[in-house]
């Protein structure tokens, strides 16, 4: 059984750099011992190799408040930084964005830069959507390849190709946490919950006394895997994926994710909570709640899906609608192994059309190479759309119609966050420091090819689309749909990807990746 070895990351990063044969080229900047003034020098000497260009970049949801002004803002910084780069930047509503990324590519239109995420980028490799990336960050990447982690850089490369620029972020266990109002558990006396049965209790005291708001809406039960059994999906996110792995399974066996434990016993407590009226179902089609966030914001919601800094994004818009109301991370068993499963998550791609490659890697890296273009860009003008108050983020006395907003997730770097002066130094600090007691997952930095099952993979995003909101409704005859639902998944070559992503699996083992890159593991 493979041992658990609790590691800084910076040892993380040390000992899978030794392993990332696949980042020789790009990684060997990390071994130069360039200085900040070197690398700005050589970033400022690849700047004149660039032509005159517009990047058209691809955001999913809508464009923020006052975009066009920090954008004028930014556009004038690259100008005198020596980037003769322009900004087009188009939206798209997350409900249609990666479809329309895949015909975006498909159609030949010139797009630059994309988000992606780590569930979709073998999938969107596969299908020859994005450009790989290597080429662009040796020349016009070196502070994106010398403060990204090589281990991330994994995370986006696919036969020893990487398709994306991926944000540095909090990464153990990032999608283990639901959020709720912290006023209202302490409003019924009760502690701070870590285990199911605190969920349970604050979801009853939350239906018996606050008859105007919905204990539990728009989360499909992410949180619940430490519960139940914690697993690192390899095809797609969450039960989308039809694949996983238990990282304490001693035979590191690649497993159908429908039928675990896990799936019938995360998807029994969410059936519990429909039918004690927690949670009304499904969120795709209940009208109740249009915009599930602004319900959460509003007080209309009690609990609602999060991630590790999510409660950061949220905690401003949340202050402005209720002063003395408190949001929590709920993060079931602390106590247990908080895993490092996989090496990014957001991520900034560049579309196989584009014919802007190298100037959307500058783009990115210019980015991400100071505070003070990171800040203009992720906050817009200081004084302008946010203040600063002793290095945290304030909006004291900025209109709300003055705010910038953008997806920052998508490129989103540690080194340069800010948080809002409504979350504690403390809590900050444990944020900045989350990975370093991480248990690094066997699966960590592997990224299958789908690219020998693509027709596979097809039919089971198909059948899984049709059959899971159905399964996640209380009122199912579960027995019978599962049991159809099992029968098309092996009819539709579910058993081939399992083969052939344990092949692929185990020649990563073999060749020193995931955990087993760590010097000290056995």
């Amino acid at each position: 059984m493979q041992k658990k070895v609790y590691v800084p990351i910076l040892v993380l990063l040390a000992g899978l750099l030794a392993a990332a044969g696949v980042l020789l080229v790009v990684v060997r900047h990390l071994t130069r011992g360039d200085g900040a003034g070197q690398a700005a020098s050589r970033q400022e000497a690849e700047s004149r190799h660039l032509q005159p260009a517009t990047l058209k970049i691809v955001f999913p949801l809508e464009r923020p408040a006052n975009e066009a002004e920090v954008i004028r803002a930014v556009e004038a910084k690259l100008a005198q930084d020596g980037f003769p780069l322009k900004l087009e930047i188009t939206y798209i509503p997350y409900a249609q964005y990666w479809n329309k990324i895949w015909l975006l590519a498909a159609s030949g239109e010139p797009y630059d830069l994309v988000v992606t995420a780590y569930s979709n980028i073998p999938d969107l490799a596969a299908k020859k959507v994005l450009a790989p990336l290597d080429e662009a960050l040796e020349g016009y990447g070196p502070s994106l390849v010398k403060n990204t982690p090589a281990y991330a850089f994994r995370g986006v490369t696919v036969n020893g190709r990487i398709y994306g620029i991926p944000r540095v972020m909090p990464m153990a266990e990032f999608q283990s946490f639901l959020q709720i109002r912290g006023d209202l558990r302490k409003k019924y006396g009760l502690p701070e919950i870590r285990t199911i049965a605190g969920m349970d209790a604050y979801l009853e005291a939350v239906s018996k006394h606050e008859k105007d708001i919905v204990p539990y809406y728009y989360d499909t039960g992410k949180f619940l895997l430490r519960e139940y059994g914690n697993a690192a999906f390899l095809a797609g996110g969450f039960f989308n994926s039809p694949i996983y792995i238990d990282p304490a399974d001693p035979e590191l066996r690649i497993r159908n994710t429908y039928e675990s434990d896990r799936f019938r016993d995360i998807m029994a407590k969410m059936h519990e909570w429909q039918a004690k009226g927690y949670a009304p179902y499904p969120p795709s089609v209940t009208s109740q709640f249009p915009d599930p966030e602004q319900a959460f914001l509003s007080g209309q919601v009690a609990a609602t899906w999060s991630v590790v800094m999510k409660q950061t994004e949220r905690v401003d818009d949340f202050k402005a609608a209720h002063p003395e109301g408190e949001l929590e991370n709920v993060y079931l068993h602390p106590e247990k192994p908080k895993y490092l499963f996989t090496a990014a998550d957001n991520i900034l791609s560049v579309l196989s059309t584009s014919a802007h490659v190298k100037e959307s890697v500058a783009f990115v890296n210019w980015l991400r190479s100071s505070q003070e273009n990171f800040d203009l860009f992720t906050y817009g003008i200081e004084g302008v759309h946010y203040k600063l108050k002793d290095g945290a983020l304030s909006y004291e006395g900025i209109p709300p119609e003055r705010r910038y907003t953008p997806v920052h997730w998508a490129w989103d770097d540690i080194r340069y966050a800010r948080f809002s002066e409504h979350i504690p130094k403390e809590y900050a600090a444990a944020l900045r420091s989350w990975d370093q007691d991480a248990v690094l997952s066997p699966t960590l930095g592997f990224v299958p090819d789908l690219a020998p099952v693509k027709s596979e993979m097809a039919q089971l995003q198909v059948i899984t689309g049709e059959y899971l909101p159905q399964l996640y409704d209380a009122g199912v005859d579960w027995e019978s749909v599962m049991g159809a639902f099992r029968a098309k998944l092996k009819d539709a070559g579910i058993d081939h990807v399992v083969e052939e992503i344990q092949e692929q699996f185990d020649r990563f083992r073999e060749e020193g990746g995931g955990a087993s890159g760590i010097p000290g593991d056995s």
